[in-house]
C-alpha cells in the first residue's frame, strides 16, 4: 500500500498552527503498533506515525549534520530537530531507540524522547513477558523464562559490544551472520557462543588482521564498561532472531515466520508491564 507522505515544511506548518497537537512520531510500523496498544489502554487520545510519512528531500543535507539520512532513526530525530527549533513549547514528541547514543555524537532537544533501554525490544526481555508469550504462543515449552533470558544474555552483550565497537572506530565493517556461530542445545536450553571466535571472524572478514590486538582490547575494555542491567546491552533484533533460533531448536516447530514470532512476542506485553518506566510515564503525560 502506497503511504501518503508529507513535506516537512508541511509538518512543521501544521503545528505551528494546531499548537494543541501532541502527536508522536516512531521509526516504524511495529514501533506506532506497540504504543498504540499501551496508548489505547490507558485511554490516551494521542496519534502515533512512523517517520515513513515524512517527506524530507527537500531538506537540506547538511542539516542531518553528516548523520545518515536513510536511517529511519536519525530521520525521527531530524524532526525533532526541526520542531524544536521552530516551534516554542510543542507538545510533538518523536521517540527513537536509544542504541549506542549513551557513547556517541547524538541529537538531543526537548521533543526527542529516547527508550529507558538500549531499544523498545528490550521492554521485551523480562520474565513476565516471556512467560506470558511462551503460554500462549509455545505449547509446553520446558524451560522457564529466566533460563531463557540467562541463556540469550551470554550472547547479546557481546553482540552489542561489538557493534558498538564498529559504530565508534569501524563504521564500515560488516557484521558476521549469527546463524552458524550459536548453537543450542535441545536437552538442556544451554546457549553456546565462543565470543573471541566470533570476534576472530569479524577480524577476517574486515581485513582487520594487522589491528588484531588493537581490535581485541578495544572489546575487552567496551565490556568491562557494560556493566549494569542487560537491556541496556541488546540489539532488537540480535535479540529477535537468536530468540527465534532458540525457540525452533528446542520445539522444532516452524509455526512462525520470524517476523510474526516478533510481531506476537509484543503482544504479549500488557499496559501493566510498562506503565511504570519513565519513558512511558513521558509518552502519557
Amino acid at each position: 500500500m502506497e503511504v501518503f507522505k508529507r513535506k516537512h515544511s508541511e509538518i512543521i506548518a501544521l503545528y505551528k498552527l494546531e499548537s494543541e497537537l501532541n502527536d508522536l512520531y516512531v521509526e516504524g510500523n511495529m514501533d506506532k503498533v506497540f504504543i498504540e496498544s499501551f496508548l489505547k489502554n490507558k485511554k490516551c487520545n494521542k496519534k502515533v506515525f512512523p517517520i515513513e510519512i515524512v517527506d524530507f528531500s527537500g531538506l537540506n543535507i547538511d542539516y542531518f549534520e553528516n548523520f545518515d539520512p536513510t536511517s529511519n532513526k536519525n530521520k525521527v530525530a531530524i524532526l525533532s530537530k526541526l520542531i524544536s527549533g521552530n516551534i516554542q513549547n510543542s507538545k510533538v514528541k518523536c521517540l527513537i531507540d536509544k542504541d549506542f547514543d549513551d557513547y556517541i555524537k547524538s541529537i538531543s532537544n526537548g521533543v526527542l524522547l529516547r527508550t529507558d533501554f538500549s531499544c523498545l525490544e528490550s521492554y521485551l526481555f523480562c520474565e513476565e513477558v516471556l512467560e506470558k508469550f511462551l503460554a500462549i504462543a509455545i505449547n509446553n515449552f520446558p524451560f522457564s523464562a529466566s533460563h531463557i533470558l540467562l541463556q540469550l544474555s551470554k550472547a547479546l552483550k557481546p553482540l552489542f559490544c561489538i557493534r558498538l565497537m564498529r559504530e565508534i572506530w569501524y563504521n564500515s565493517a560488516q557484521l558476521v551472520a549469527i546463524e552458524n556461530n550459536v548453537s543450542i542445545e535441545k536437552q538442556t536450553g544451554k546457549i553456546n557462543f565462543d565470543e573471541m571466535n566470533y570476534l576472530q571472524k569479524f577480524i577476517d572478514k574486515n581485513n582487520l588482521g594487522i589491528q588484531k590486538v588493537l581490535v581485541i582490547d578495544r572489546y575487552n575494555e567496551l565490556m568491562a564498561k557494560l556493566s549494569s542491567d542487560i537491556r541496556h546491552y541488546i540489539n532488537g533484533h540480535d535479540f529477535l532472531d537468536i530468540f527465534f533460533l532458540y525457540v525452533n531448536k528446542i520445539k522444532n516447530t516452524l509455526k512462525y515466520k520470524e517476523e510474526n514470532f516478533g510481531r506476537v512476542l509484543y503482544l504479549a506485553v500488557e499496559s501493566h508491564m510498562i506503565a511504570s518506566y519513565p519513558l512511558f510515564k513521558k509518552i502519557i503525560s
